[in-house]
Parts: C-alpha cells; sequence; structure tokens
C-alpha cells in the first residue's frame, strides 16, 4: 500500500499573503455591494407605462392608452381586453388553455401577454427607457 498523502504539501491559511487577503476583501465587497444594489433596485426605476401595443399575427392591430378605463373586443368577440388604473389584462378568451387570461394584469414597460392560438401579443410601452432584464459580461 502506497501512502502519497503524507507526501503530498498541504496548503495552509497561514500561507496566505496580504495580497491574497486585500483580493479576498475586495471580491466580498463587491458581492455584498452588487446584492444590495439589485436588493434596493438602485438601477431599476420603472418609466410609466402609458401605451399597450396590440399585435395580431406579428402586425401591429392597435395602440391603446393606459390611462382610460375600457374594455376592448378583439377577432370578433373572442378575446376581451380589459384596461383598469393603468393596467392591462385578458379578461376573456375562447381559447382552450386561458394562458394568456391566467397572466393576469401587466403595467411595467417591456411586460407582455401572449395568447398562442390566436397569435395575440399584447406589450407595455412607455416613454422613458426600458427596465434591464439581463447582463452580459
Amino acid at each position: 500500500m502506497d501512502d502519497r498523502g503524507s507526501t503530498r504539501q498541504r496548503v495552509a491559511l497561514s500561507k496566505l499573503t496580504p495580497f491574497d487577503v486585500v483580493v479576498i476583501i475586495l471580491i466580498v465587497l463587491l458581492a455584498v455591494g452588487i446584492i444590495l444594489r439589485n436588493r434596493l433596485n438602485i438601477s431599476r426605476q420603472p418609466s410609466e407605462a402609458i401605451e399597450a401595443t396590440v399585435y395580431h399575427d406579428g402586425v401591429i392591430h392597435q395602440h391603446l392608452a393606459l390611462d382610460k378605463d375600457q374594455e376592448i373586443s378583439l377577432l370578433d368577440g373572442k378575446i376581451l381586453i380589459e384596461i383598469k388604473e393603468k393596467k392591462i389584462r385578458v379578461k376573456k378568451s375562447e381559447c382552450p388553455r386561458q394562458v394568456c387570461v391566467n397572466a393576469g394584469w401587466i403595467r411595467l414597460s417591456g411586460e407582455t401577454i401572449i395568447c398562442v392560438p390566436y397569435k395575440i401579443l399584447i406589450e407595455i410601452k412607455s416613454t422613458g427607457a426600458p427596465l434591464v432584464d439581463a447582463v452580459v459580461f
């Protein structure tokens, strides 16, 4: 039986250099700063939503102002859209799984509701810059 474990060198924490300690502290501080920034939403100030755009089969069907409470019927009554308190939702749909209805209310710029069977997409638009949804390094 060969005892290789006794000949291997072990790295001890006492051999850390002052430079190693500084790098570890900087990494921890950077991680804590990123977590706090995301928790406080400093970089994510939602812009005011002013309208929703309805697309049918990839083409703009109509623009809907969100400042007026109303109900809009689409596709000969197959879909009923409700606008209330600057939010929008699909109130009723004849599609089989009701995914668009179950999506609920949307109100922030960039949010969407999709009804695949009827090829409807509802997207919130705003005047300000959209929220960042991903960061790539």
